[in-house]
C-alpha cells in the first residue's frame, strides 16, 4: 500500500518537519506523494496545484485527498492551493522547488521571512538557472541544498540503469542478445552501464578520463573520452545509441555541436540515439536519416524521468529532498553521518 511505502520512509530518513511550514506542489502521477511525505513528517503543509497537459487541478487535488483519506491514522495538515498568495510565501519555512511552484521569481520570494530555505530535488551539477532567480536568492541570503540522491538512505541514483533499460524497451528493442553504445560525460553514465551491461550482448562507452575506473566491469568496453568518436568494427551495427550529456539544455549531436551528426552517421550502420539527457539538433538528426527517441523532448529535460518507472525513485527522491529542508533548518549538512546537501548559498 502506498500509504505504508511513504510512512516507513518518512521513519527511515527521521523525516522531522514538526511545526514548519512547506509549501510544495500537488501534482499528478508518482509526484502525488510529495505534500503527504511533508505532513507525515509533520508540518503543516501548502500544496499548490494548476492545470497542466499531464492533469486538470481539480483532478489532481481529487487524487490526492484520496489518497489522504486512506491514511486514517494519521491527521495530515495539507491545505489545497491555486494560489500562491504573499501571506503564504510569509509563512513558510521551507519551498521546494517543484515544477508548479517554478520559477522561484524576486516577486514570489520578497514576502519570504530570511530565514526560509530551498532544497532542490536535484545534485548540484545539475542546477538549472531558470528554476528560480539565484541572484536575488543569493542577494536575500536564503539557504539553498541540493540533494545527495547518492545518499544510501535516498540512493535514487541507482534506479538509472532501470531507467535506460525502460527507455529501450518503449524504443521498441531489447538488451538481450544485442549491443549498445553509451556516450556520457556525467555522473548517470556508470550507473546505466552496471545495469545494462548485465542484460546485453556488450556496451562500449565513450566518457570522461576520470570516470573511466567505474567502467571496468564485465562486459563493458571503454572505446574513447568524450565528445570524440571512434567506433569499433564490433559495435557499428549496435542496436542503439544511449546518450547523457550535461548541462542538458545544449545541444551536442548535430552541425557545428561537440559531436558531429554526419560522424554518427558515417560510423553506425543504422543508428538510433536514446536521448536519455542532453539536446539533440534534431533537424540534422532527421536530415541524415539518424533515427532518435523519444521524438520529442523538451529542452533541458530528460527524455526519461524516474516516475516512468514507478514510484519508488520518486518517494525517494522527494522524501531525501524534504530531508535536506529539515538539514537545512538545522544547520547541518549530513544525516547518519554522510554528506546528504550540497550547501549552494
Amino acid at each position: 500500500m502506498l500509504i505504508n511505502k511513504l510512512i516507513k520512509k518518512v521513519e527511515k530518513l527521521e523525516l522531522d518537519l514538526k511545526d514548519k511550514v512547506v509549501l510544495t506542489e500537488a501534482a499528478s502521477g508518482a509526484y502525488i506523494v510529495t505534500p503527504l511525505l511533508a505532513a507525515l513528517a509533520g508540518a503543516k503543509v501548502y500544496a499548490y496545484s494548476k492545470t497542466t497537459p499531464y492533469g486538470k487541478v481539480e483532478e489532481i487535488f481529487r487524487n490526492t485527498k484520496k489518497l489522504i483519506r486512506s491514511c486514517k491514522k494519521y491527521k495530515l495538515n495539507i491545505n489545497f492551493i491555486e494560489k500562491i498568495t504573499p501571506e503564504i510565501i510569509s509563512q513558510a519555512d521551507v519551498i521546494t522547488n517543484s515544477g508548479h511552484l517554478r520559477p522561484l521569481t524576486k516577486d514570489m520570494l520578497q514576502n519570504a521571512k530570511d530565514s526560509m530555505v530551498i532544497p532542490l530535488m536535484y545534485e548540484a551539477w545539475e542546477k538549472r538557472n531558470n528554476d528560480m532567480d539565484f541572484d536575488y536568492i543569493r542577494q536575500r541570503g536564503f539557504r539553498i541544498g541540493a540533494t545527495n540522491e547518492r545518499h544510501p538512505e535516498v540512493d535514487v541514483f541507482n534506479y538509472l540503469g532501470d531507467m535506460a533499460i525502460k527507455q529501450i524497451f518503449d524504443a521498441g528493442s531489447c538488451p538481450y542478445n544485442n549491443k549498445f553504445v553509451l556516450i556520457s560525460n556525467n555522473d548517470f553514465g556508470p550507473f546505466i552501464a552496471k545495469v545494462l551491461a548485465k542484460m546485453c550482448s556488450g556496451l562500449a562507452v565513450i566518457d570522461k578520463d576520470e570516470n573511466k575506473a567505474k567502467y571496468d566491469l564485465e562486459n563493458i568496453k571503454w572505446i574513447g573520452k568524450f565528445p570524440n568518436i571512434s567506433i569499433p568494427e564490433e559495435y557499428k551495427d549496435s542496436e542503439a545509441i544511449i546518450f547523457t550529456a550535461y548541462p542538458f539544455n545544449q545541444n551536442w549531436i548535430g552541425l557545428d555541436t561537440p559531436i558531429s551528426a554526419q560522424d554518427i552517421c558515417s560510423q553506425f550502420k543504422s543508428p538510433l540515439i536514446l536521448r536519455y539527457a542532453g539536446d539533440l539538433d534534431t533537424q540534422a538528426l532527421s536530415n541524415l536519416n539518424i533515427k532518435y527517441y523519444p521524438s520529442i523532448v523538451k529542452s533541458g529535460h530528460m527524455g526519461i524521468l524516474p516516475s516512468e518507472i514507478g514510484l519508488d525513485p520518486i518517494i525517494r527522491l522527494q522524501s531525501g529532498g524534504l530531508k535536506v529542508g529539515e538539514c537545512l533548518l538545522k544547520n547541518t549538512d549530513s544525516y547518519k553521518g554522510v554528506k546528504i546537501l550540497d550547501l549552494m548559498y
